[in-house]
C-alpha cells in the first residue's frame, strides 16, 4: 500500500495538524523509457571504466555552475568534509608550525588553479576554505590520494599533495601525534549483552534512546565528573556501544577497537580498511561464542567479528555501485541482519558529464550466521532505466533514482516489519520511495504499507524559499530514524522526523498519519536531525536550523532548542529556547545549534551543541541541570590528549551509572577525537 500525504500550505512552529489525504494510491508520474536505440544506451560500468563516475560534484541548484573540472575538484572536499565526517584533535596547535611555510607557496597555487573558485566563493554543503583548515593534514592527503579526490590528484607528486595538505591546515602531514596501544592486561570476561547495555546506536530495536535502569539519579546528574578519555588516534566518525564488559567502536580510518569499558584499555583491534561509522553487537541465536560485531563500511561491505575476540566470521558486499555507502549500522534481530544501503550520488545530479543516476536505495537482510543474502528490496522500486535522448545529451541520463537510507532502522518483530526512513529523489520525478517512511516485511522485503511526506510543487518552491540557501531536494529528506513506541495505553505508534521541520505520528499497521507538529523552521542541516528519546509517554527533539551559509545563524536569533512533545498526540508540552553559545576554541562556527539525537533517562534528557556543550535537561519542565564543555583538551587513557569539537549524531549512551560522550564526532566544521566518560564524583 502507497499512501501520499501533502503539508500544504506550510503549518507554523508549534501547530498540530489534523491530516488530510491527498489520494491512496500508486503515484505513477514516471515515464520510463520503452523504446531506445541501442548505441544511446551503455552500461554503468562503461562510465565506471572511462572515469565518468569517478568525479563527485556538488553544486547547488541555485547557484550558476562552474567548469565542470572546477565543479569536481571542489566538490570533492565538500563531500570529504560532508560524508567522510572527520573528526581529530592535535595536542599541539598545527596553525603555528614553522616549518610547514615551506610548503605553502606551492600548496597555494594549486589550490588556487583546482579549488578556490568553490571554497572562496562557497554555498549550501560545499564547506568554505575555512572549515578544510580545520580538518588534520593527513585527512585532506587521505583524500588526494586514496579517497574521493584520488582521480583530481592525477599528475600531481607526492610533494605536491603535501603542500595542498600543508597550505589549507597550516601543518605538515605526517606529524599527527599516535596513541599508544594501551593493552589490557588480560581479555576479560566473555561477553554477554545485559539487558539494560547500550549494542546498538539506538539503544534498541524499537529506537527509543531511552535507558530505564540507567544506575543515576536525576539529582545526582549536577555530580558527573570526568572518570576516563578517550582519543581517537585518527578520527571519529560515530559513536561506541556498550555490551556486557566492553566497548566497540569505530574509526574514520578503518580501525574497530573492543575497549574495557571500565578503564578504556584496548582488548582487541580489527583493521577493517574501509571507513566504517558505527558498529552494532549482538547475540548469533545457537552459536558459541553467542556475541558478534556487526558494520557495514563505505563500499557497500558488511562484516561480522568476534566479539571476545575480534576474529572475522563473515563478510557480504551488499550493494556494489561505485558511489554506495553504508552511513548506519546493520540492526541485528533473530536469525538476521537489516543492512540500510545509501549512497553519494546525490552531489552528482547537479554534473551534466555524469551518467546521472542509477543508485536506488535499499534495505537487505542477511543470515546472521553466515551473511549470505536473504533478500534486498529497493525504497523505489521501478527499475532504473535509461532516459530518452534529448539533443546534446552526454553521457545519458537514467531515472528513477534516489530514496537512500541513512538513519539506522528500527525493527517490529511483533508486526514482522523493519521500518525505514528515505531521503530526497535523484532526479525532478519523485517516485514514490523517496522521502516517505517504508515497512518491509522481515521475510520477505516486500513493502507492506509506504507514506511520501512532499509538499506539491507550489508549496515546495515556497518552503525552500523561506528556508534560503538550500539544494531543495534535501530539505524534505525524511532524517531521523523511524521510532517505534508502545503508548500507555498499549497501542503503537511510530514516530519519525523530517529536515523541513516536522514531526509525525504514524500508525505501524498501516502508515496512516495520526498527528503531525512542525517544531523547527528546517533546511539541509535541519529541522530535526538524526533522531529522538522517548520515556512512557513524551518524546524529547532537538531542534537544529543551522544554516550552511553561516554555520552559526538562523532566522530570529540562535539556532537550536529541546523540545517535549506528548507521544500519543503530537502536542507539545514545553520548549526550552536555546542557550546563548560560548566556546572554549572562539567564536568561529560556534553555534547553539542542536543537531543529534537525544539521550532520554528516568527524570532527565541529555542534549548537545555545537557549542561543544553537553547539557541534561528536566524531564519536567527542560530546565538545565548539568553543562560540561567537552571541547577542552583532557588527557586521555592511551597517551594523547583528546579534545572535542561540535557535538553531533548520536553522542550520549548511559550504562551503570556511567554517561558516555562522543564529542567532535559526525562535525561539520569543529571537528574533535573525545570519548568522555563521566561518573558521579568521577567514580
Amino acid at each position: 500500500m502507497i499512501s501520499h500525504w501533502f503539508a500544504s500550505p506550510p503549518d507554523p512552529i508549534g501547530s498540530v495538524v489534523t491530516p488530510h489525504r491527498v489520494h491512496n494510491q500508486p503515484m505513477d508520474i514516471l515515464m520510463l523509457v520503452t523504446a531506445i536505440d541501442p548505441p544511446a544506451y551503455r552500461p554503468v560500468s562503461h562510465y565506471l571504466s572511462s572515469g565518468q563516475l569517478a568525479y563527485p560534484g556538488a553544486v547547488s541548484s541555485k547557484r550558476e555552475r562552474l567548469s565542470p573540472l572546477l565543479t569536481r575538484a571542489c566538490s570533492a572536499l565538500a563531500l570529504l568534509v560532508l560524508n567522510t565526517l572527520p573528526t581529530y584533535a592535535y595536542s599541539v596547535e598545527p596553525r603555528t608550525d614553522p616549518s610547514a611555510q615551506i610548503l605553502k607557496a606551492q600548496g597555494e597555487s594549486i589550490y588556487e588553479q583546482r579549488c578556490a573558485a568553490c571554497h572562496d566563493n562557497p554555498v549550501n554543503r560545499i564547506p568554505p576554505k575555512i572549515v578544510i583548515g580545520m580538518l588534520p593534514p593527513d585527512t585532506v592527503v587521505t583524500a588526494l590520494t586514496q579517497g574521493k579526490m584520488q582521480s583530481m590528484a592525477a599528475g600531481l607528486t607526492a610533494d605536491q599533495i603535501k603542500s595542498v595538505a600543508t597550505y589549507l591546515t597550516g601543518a605538515i602531514p605526517g606529524l599527527s601525534p599516535k596513541p599508544v596501544s594501551n593493552v589490557c592486561a588480560s581479555p576479560g570476561e566473555p561477553v554477554r549483552i545485559g539487558a539494560h547495555d547500550w549494542p546498538s546506536v539506538d539503544r534498541d530495536p524499537g529506537g527509543s534512546r531511552f535507558q530505564p535502569r540507567p544506575g543515576l539519579r536525576p539529582e545526582d546528574i549536577p555530580r558527573l565528573r570526568l572518570k576516563w578519555a578517550f582519543a581517537f588516534g585518527h578520527a571519529s566518525p560515530g559513536p561506541p556501544v556498550i555490551a556486557g564488559n566492553r566497548l566497540f567502536l569505530s574509526m574514520e580510518n578503518g580501525v574497530i577497537q573492543s575497549l574495557d569499558r571500565e578503564t578504556g584499555c584496548s582488548i582487541w583491534t580489527y583493521e577493517a580498511g574501509r571507513q566504517v561509522r558505527m558498529v552494532t553487537v549482538a547475540e548469533l541465536p545457537g552459536k558459541s561464542p553467542a556475541a558478534a560485531v556487526f558494520f557495514g563500511d563505505d563500499r557497500g561491505f558488511v562484516t561480522a567479528l568476534q566479539a571476545d575476540t575480534g576474529q572475522l566470521i563473515w563478510k557480504t558486499q551488499v550493494d556494489d555501485h561505485p558511489l554506495v555507502r553504508l552511513t548506519s549500522p546493520p540492526m541485528a534481530s533473530g536469525n538476521r541482519v537489516f543492512v540500510p544501503v545509501s549512497s553519494m550520488e546525490d552531489p552528482m545530479t547537479h554534473d551534466p558529464n555524469y551518467a546521472c543516476c542509477t543508485f536506488r536505495g535499499s534495505v537487505v537482510a542477511l543470515n546472521a550466521a553466515t551473511g549470505e543474502v536473504e533478500w534486498k528490496s529497493h525504497t523505489i522500486e521501478r527499475e532504473n532505466r535509461p532516459l530518452p535522448a534529448r539533443p546534446g545529451d552526454a553521457p545519458p541520463r537514467f531515472s528513477p533514482a534516489g530514496g537512500a537510507v541513512f538513519t539506522p532502522l528500527t525493527v517490529d518483530a511483533g508486526r514482522q516489519q523493519v521500518y525505514a526512513g528515505t531521503a530526497e529523489s535523484y532526479d525532478r520525478e519523485n517516485p514514490a520511495g523517496s522521502y516517505s517512511v517504508i515497512a518491509f516485511d522481515m521475510v520477505s522485503g516486500r513493502h507492506n504499507w509506504e507514506r511520501q511526506f512532499l509538499p506539491p510543487p507550489d508549496s515546495r518552491e515556497q518552503v525552500c524559499e523561506e528556508v534560503g540557501n538550500t539544494d531543495c531536494r534535501n530539505v524534505f529528506s525524511m532524517s531521523t530514524q523511524v521510532m517505534l513506541h508502545t503508548l500507555p495505553d498499549g497501542d503503537d505508534i511510530l514516530i519519525a522526523g523530517q529536515k523541513w521541520g516536522y514531526a509525525y505520528g504514524l500508525d505501524p499497521d498501516n502508515g496512516e498519519l495520526l498527528w503531525q507538529n512542525k517544531i523547527a523552521h528546517g533546511g539541509d542541516l535541519g529541522g530535526l536531525e538524526y533522531g529522538f528519546s522517548v520515556d512512557e509517554s513524551r518524546v524529547y527533539i532537538s531542534i537544529s536550523d543551522i544554516v550552511f551559509g553561516d554555520y552559526a545563524l538562523s532566522r530570529g536569533g540562535n539556532p537550536g532548542g529541546l523540545v517535549a512533545l506528548d507521544a500519543a498526540t503530537g502536542k507539545t508540552i514545553w520548549r526550552v529556547a536555546p542557550i546563548q553559545p560560548v566556546c572554549s576554541w572562539g567564536e568561529d562556527a560556534c553555534s547553539s545549534g542542536q543537531v543529534s539525537a537525544t539521550t532520554a533517562i528516568p527524570g532527565a534528557v541529555f542534549s548537545g551543541a555545537w557549542d561543544g556543550h553537553m547539557r541534561a535537561y528536566s524531564t519536567h519542565d527542560g530546565a538545565v541541570i548539568w553543562d560540561v564543555d567537552t571541547a577542552r583538551p583532557v588527557q586521555a587513557v592511551n597517551g594523547v590528549e583528546a579534545s572535542g569539537g561540535h557535538i553531533a549524531g548520536w553522542p550520549v549512551q548511559v550504562v551503570d551509572g556511567a554517561v558516555y560522550v562522543t564529542s567532535g564526532a559526525s562535525a561539520y566544521v569543529r571537528p574533535g577525537n573525545a570519548l568522555l566518560v563521566y561518573t558521579v564524583d568521577g567514580k
